[in-house]
């Protein structure tokens, strides 16, 4: 997603350069990057499957497209001292404008007031799921892309995050407090906080998360005139739905298991609304997989229940609140069966089948909804990828 450059984010570019000049940059600076070459295909002709608020995808537009999961992105870490690094992030990839233009999705200065605890300030990727650090870098997951019933948005944080790490007995925790502000155009986030811990014992992996926020959608100009009308015609459902200053909470709950030869891990989110224009759901997922030498076959189940209103019936008299709500309908279950061939080193191809049952009414998370759509139908995708990290 897009998300605005800062004053602080444009202050780290400009002093990185500036530092090296002074400093030995060889052993100041490191350079990597990754990348996804991956195309999709969906059976459902008459909507798109797309990813992070991407206006289109494959299906209706195009039988197979590149876009919901191709993207490049480059990183340079910088060491100034013991305690004080850097971290700038530059990705490329379709973007809810319909743009490839690369963002500046990293960009900020960490600093470890000792080795338990740190503080990182500028624009960060906020721990909302247990692979929000690297869900960008397919290299290093096993699927094509991230189950897209939980994982179905990525959004940067400008803003501050203080860590704290310690050990109880064997297990080793860390507590993570971020705040901040998320401009990324269609959607904003105001005086977001959120705490997070992850606690690692043995082959295992619990994380929990609980976030509060205030949302506000961009909406077309032409519904936002008829949703004025309602003030005079329906003045108390004026005040349930609007687009802008929703109170929003998210909470999340994750286990992972890895002993190496095979794993497992599931994730529980719940996004909880004041029962305005945002829908309140409950997501999930289940996946495990083997490791056969280069070979990682996995089974994924998926799912997301909307538990929100999606119409009021005859009190709307416009019928504009009903249609929208309508469009939060996204109830559906997956399956999906795949496998990651890793044919050389820090390259992996990808070869993954889904199944998507939608819901009685719902769009099955499809997007670009044509005329001939018929929703509470189901769809199959099929998808290739070759991820690579350099």
């Amino acid at each position: 997603m897009s998300v605005r450059t800062t004053s602080l984010s444009l202050a780290l570019l400009l002093a990185l350069p500036l530092t090296a000049a002074a400093q030995d940059a060889d052993s100041m600076f490191s350079f990597s990057g990754f990348g996804t070459v991956g195309v999709v295909h969906s059976s459902e002709d008459q909507a798109d499957f797309a990813t992070d608020f991407q206006p289109d995808g494959a299906g209706y537009s195009d039988s197979w497209s590149a876009n919901p999961d191709s993207r490049l992105g480059f990183q340079v870490d910088a060491r100034f001292t013991e305690r004080f690094s850097a971290v700038v992030q530059l990705m490329s990839e379709y973007d809810y404008e319909g743009s490839h233009e690369p963002e500046l999705t990293l960009a900020h200065l960490r600093y470890d007031f000792t080795p338990a605890l740190s503080l990182r300030l500028g624009r960060l990727a906020p721990p909302t799921f247990m692979l929000s650090d690297y869900r960008k870098v397919g290299y290093a997951m096993p699927w094509v892309r991230p189950p897209v019933e939980v994982y179905n948005t990525s959004l940067a944080i400008d803003g501050a995050e203080i860590a704290y790490k310690f050990n109880v007995g064997t297990t080793a925790m860390t507590l993570q407090l971020v705040g901040g502000d998320t401009d990324a155009g269609v959607i904003k986030l105001d005086d977001t906080i959120g705490l997070v811990g992850r606690a690692e014992f043995g082959s295992s992996t619990i994380f929990a998360g609980y976030n509060r926020t205030t949302l506000s959608l961009e909406a077309d100009p032409s519904v936002e005139a008829l949703l004025a009308l309602y003030t005079q015609v329906a003045p108390q459902l004026a005040s349930r739905f609007r687009f802008a200053d929703n109170d929003v909470t998210f909470s999340s709950l994750g286990y992972a298991y890895d002993p190496g030869a095979w794993f497992a891990r599931a994730e529980v989110t719940r996004l909880g609304t004041d029962d305005g224009m945002i829908a309140g759901t409950t997501n999930m997922y289940a996946s495990a997989g083997w490791r056969v030498g280069a070979f990682t076959p996995y089974l994924t189940l998926g799912k997301v229940k909307v538990d929100s209103d999606t119409s009021v019936g005859a009190v709307d008299p416009i019928g504009v609140v009903n249609a929208i709500l309508a469009g939060h309908n996204e109830n559906r279950r997956s399956l999906t069966v795949g496998t990651r061939w890793d044919f050389r080193e820090n390259f992996a191809l990808k070869l993954e089948a889904s199944h998507v049952d939608a819901g009685a009414g719902s769009n099955g998370g499809l997007t670009n909804l044509q005329p001939g759509f018929e929703r509470g139908g189901s769809y199959n995708l099929l998808s290739a990828s070759v991820d690579f990290v350099f």
